[in-house]
């Protein structure tokens, strides 16, 4: 027998109701002609068992989706209960508002050995009924449902402020798998087709006439807006949604609930909010890491009354009595699922105080240049942050147990240089490889001059290291090598390729190694009454699915002898993403408990249990599975001891 159950107080709802029904049996038995339970060989204890496993099969099991719902994603995830003997399940599903709607030529059917199955390629705009049905030594049984969902069309993509145009699709050697863009709040597949939408969050429609000059002419870019901006999206190894909203920082689920939130309360910057910007990510360790702006610092006391403190601090303001000058240090901070902070990193510390490159403390940088941070990421030990820097064309790495600057890569033109000088022109993302090789988009922008930007790899190994080892150039038309560029990252794909998106150039790409463009994607604009929509592209970013990690799991007993408690657990990873699995087996105590071998996508594993401990009749094993990769996905079930 197999249920879920995710809170205590269902299974506690569960037993009063058979409890309940216990005494309402014993009311019938005791005024049956034979006066007594024991004619009907029957437990109390027993009864409740029983009606308590029934009641949790028949209201506890879990359904998905959820009769009623309303999704926001076409590639779809099919959850149902166990049928006890079934070890192979049909499932059907039909686009109409109604059962009659499984007799039309449009049914959809697969079969699966486990209690899940996903489905893509469903149609945005539609009403869907499903059912399935457990098949029991070759011969179908009763139709379970149906049951119905609807696939929610977007009110906004449907305005076609974008137009996705895929211009080369080599499926034989591209990873597959999906690809999120930020710029239409939307995850694709290689198609282009959309598979999932940013819900509604009041998007906003708005005219703008921004000028610019271009060889000292002011020219007027009249263009409608898009509000608030997306940044940064990505689906996270647990299957969550990760990105900036304007500067709200959240993580959600696929419906686009907000199941995190970042405090915004100014503990790290010091004043007012955070200002969070430009990068977000959800770690293994569960925590979150978000860059932020220290907008106003206590200004130095020696430049508070010089002229030369005067002209470099000009826009100065006092808050409680201490005077501030505005300045730009960006800032990097760790928060804990709770919203604490666990760690944080001021860019200040390295500005003020260069450890490899000992200054005068307090002498910051010249402007107009500003010390402004665009991204982050994390090594594989959780031991040292890379941090770039667009405006220095610097990435530095530091070192979290001290917060130290222990090297850094880059140009050599300012604070006495990079340790490692490299041709970086205001690069974008500083990803760390699986090899320990950094990732750069090298956006390389010189406004108005012709520029090319480039996707760079940068060795951290003893035999070339803070060399560029790999570089494959961005072949723009004439009008985006001389425009203003911003954005981009670059991306390890599990097949080894590179997934490149060029920021605001309006490109994402998948290419070798060996530097062949495998799949590629553009991002033309599209017009309302003859005025472009402005869409803004930051980053691209590859899922293998909507559901990188998820599973199910079967025993192949419902009940078990309590002479010969023997039974198989099978471990069905309906995930995209390989997986390692916590199993816990219990009856008041723990039994076993062991992890499991690594188990692939879309594979199971059988794993067979029985103990030599003393179970008496009516004692539950409960079984107890969670995932590595989310610990908090926890499924459970148990075993009756007959």
């Amino acid at each position: 027998m197999r249920f879920h159950l995710n809170r205590n107080v269902e299974l506690s709802h569960a037993y009063q109701w058979a409890t309940h029904f216990q005494r309402l049996l014993k009311i019938t038995f005791l005024n049956s002609p034979c006066g007594s339970i024991s004619c009907h060989q029957m437990s109390l204890r027993n009864i409740t068992l029983f009606t308590f496993l029934i009641f949790v099969l028949n209201c506890c099991a879990q359904v998905l989706p959820a009769p009623g719902a309303k999704l926001n994603y076409n590639q779809v995830m099919f959850e149902y209960p166990k049928v006890t003997g079934a070890d192979l399940y049909i499932i059907q599903v039909t686009e109409g508002a109604s059962a009659v709607a499984f007799n039309s030529r449009k049914l959809i059917q697969q079969k699966d050995s486990a209690t899940a199955t996903m489905l893509s390629g469903l149609k945005f705009g539609s009403t869907y009924q499903w059912r399935y049905a457990g098949i029991i030594n070759g011969q179908r049984a009763a139709w379970h449902g149906p049951f119905s969902f609807k696939i929610v069309d977007d009110s906004i993509t449907r305005k076609n402020f974008a137009k996705l145009v895929i211009t080369k699709n080599d499926s034989s050697k591209s990873a597959g798998g999906l690809i999120l863009i930020d710029a239409t709040h939307t995850i694709i597949d290689r198609s282009g087709k959309m598979v999932w939408y940013l819900p509604d969050i009041n998007w906003r429609f708005a005219f703008q006439q921004p000028t610019r000059s271009v060889n000292g002419l002011l020219l007027t870019e009249k263009s409608i807006s898009i509000n608030p901006v997306v940044f940064d999206l990505r689906l996270t190894p647990v299957g969550t949604i990760t990105c900036l909203i304007d500067s709200q920082v959240a993580e959600r689920n696929l419906s686009g609930n907000i199941i995190w939130q970042a405090p915004d309360n100014g503990k790290v910057s010091g004043l007012g909010g955070e200002g969070y910007n430009h990068d977000f990510k959800r770690m293994p360790n569960g925590h979150y890491m978000v860059l932020g702006n220290e907008l106003w610092h206590k200004l130095p006391i020696q430049y508070s009354d010089t002229t030369w403190g005067k002209k470099k601090f000009g826009d100065r303001r006092f808050f409680n009595g201490q005077e501030y000058s505005k300045v730009e240090f960006g800032t990097v901070i760790e928060y804990d699922s709770a919203g604490n902070v666990v760690w944080s990193w001021n860019s200040r510390n390295y500005l003020e105080y260069d450890p490899l490159r000992p200054r005068i403390r307090n002498q910051l940088i010249e402007y107009p240049l500003k010390p402004h941070i665009n991204a982050f990421s994390v090594d594989l030990n959780n031991e040292f942050v890379y941090v770039g820097f667009r405006d220095i064309s610097r990435i530095v790495k530091v070192e979290k147990s001290t917060g130290k600057v222990v090297d850094s890569w880059g140009l050599r033109l300012y604070l006495g240089g990079a340790n490692h000088p490299l041709g970086l022109h205001q690069q974008h993302d500083a990803n760390i490889l699986s090899d320990g090789n950094i990732a750069v988009f090298n956006s390389n922008d010189y406004p108005g001059s012709d520029s090319i930007p480039a996707a760079v790899i940068i060795s951290q190994q003893p035999a070339d290291s803070g060399k560029i080892i790999w570089q494959f150039d961005c072949q723009l038309d004439s009008a985006g090598r001389r425009a203003n560029r911003n954005g981009g990252n670059v991306d390890e794909l599990k097949n080894g390729n590179l997934l490149i998106c060029t920021g605001t150039s309006d490109q994402v790409m998948e290419i070798t190694k060996s530097k062949k463009i495998v799949w590629q994607c553009d991002i033309k604009n599209t017009t309302k009454d003859g005025i472009p929509y402005a869409h803004r592209l930051y980053r691209a970013h590859y899922i293998s699915s909507l559901y990188p990690c998820y599973f199910v799991f079967v025993t192949d007993k419902d009940t078990v002898d309590r002479n010969s408690p023997t039974f198989k657990l099978r471990i069905f990873n309906k995930g995209s993403e390989s997986d390692v699995y916590s199993v816990k087996i219990s009856a008041g105590s723990t039994i076993n408990q062991f992890s499991t071998d690594t188990i692939t996508g879309n594979r199971s594993s059988i794993y067979t249990f029985n103990t030599s401990q003393n179970l008496t009749s009516g004692d539950n094993i409960e079984v107890t599975v969670s995932s590595l990769t989310n610990p908090a996905l926890i499924k459970r079930l148990r075993v009756v001891v007959q």
